[in-house]
Formats: structure tokens, C-alpha cells, sequence
């Protein structure tokens, strides 16, 4: 898998809101840093240690949401995520696909229209 051996957006962004997300069902973490102006996501990195599944999907999911407004961001489901990654993984595999995008999902909700200064949240309870 391309995205595994060489994953993309990988990096910090300064002044960007900081996420965490975290998989505790096999330790997967990610620093994810968003950043979003006139609800449109204008960039996006991310820090992670975890198995080459959940880095592999990170990478992808941050590739296609560069430049989707919020809006469309919030609408994606999992089944969305498991075509963007050619296939649904096995049942205990599926947190490790989803944990990046259920905690940017969780942040969505709660982000600052008006103020850009960076805030930490941590990601909703698992499913």
C-alpha cells in the first residue's frame, strides 16, 4: 500500500487546532492538527504512531478531506472510508481505519466559528 510506505501530510501545522485521537483498542495515537478557515479545510497534518493500518488510512483520509468544506468533512460515513481504503478490514481491524476520523468528527462539532487560536480536544468515546 503506497499510502503505508510513503503517507502523506505527515507534520505539524503552527497555530492549527490540535486534535487527539486515540485507538485504545490497540494503542494507535495520532496528533491530528486542522486547519480550517471559512469552514473549509485548508490544511491538515498529523503525527501518529500505530500499526501500518491506521497510518496507511490516516494518510488517506487527510489526503481527501484537504480542501472539502466542514460541512461535507462531517457527512463522511465509515463505509466512505472503507471504499477510500478498497475495502472493508475485518471487525477488529475497523477502529484502527476509523479512529483518525471519528476524532476529527467529534472536533467538527464543537470548532470555533470566529476563533482561530488552537485548542486541545480530545476525541469522543469509542463506539
Amino acid at each position: 500500500m503506497e499510502h503505508a510506505r510513503n503517507p502523506r501530510n505527515v507534520g505539524v501545522i503552527r497555530g492549527a487546532k490540535k486534535i487527539l485521537a486515540k485507538n485504545p483498542f490497540c494503542g494507535d495515537e495520532a496528533e491530528i492538527y486542522l486547519k480550517i478557515k471559512n469552514n473549509k479545510v485548508i490544511d491538515i497534518k498529523y503525527q501518529i504512531q500505530g500499526c501500518i493500518l491506521s497510518r496507511a488510512s490516516l494518510s488517506i483520509f487527510s489526503e481527501y478531506i484537504k480542501g472539502k468544506s466542514t460541512s461535507a468533512v462531517s457527512k463522511i460515513k465509515d463505509e466512505d472510508i472503507f471504499k477510500m481504503i478498497g475495502g472493508t478490514p475485518s471487525p477488529s481491524r475497523q477502529k484502527c481505519v476509523l479512529f483518525g476520523c471519528e476524532a476529527i468528527h467529534a472536533n467538527l462539532d464543537t470548532w470555533p466559528k470566529k476563533n482561530p487560536s488552537t485548542r486541545l480536544m480530545t476525541r469522543r468515546s469509542q463506539k
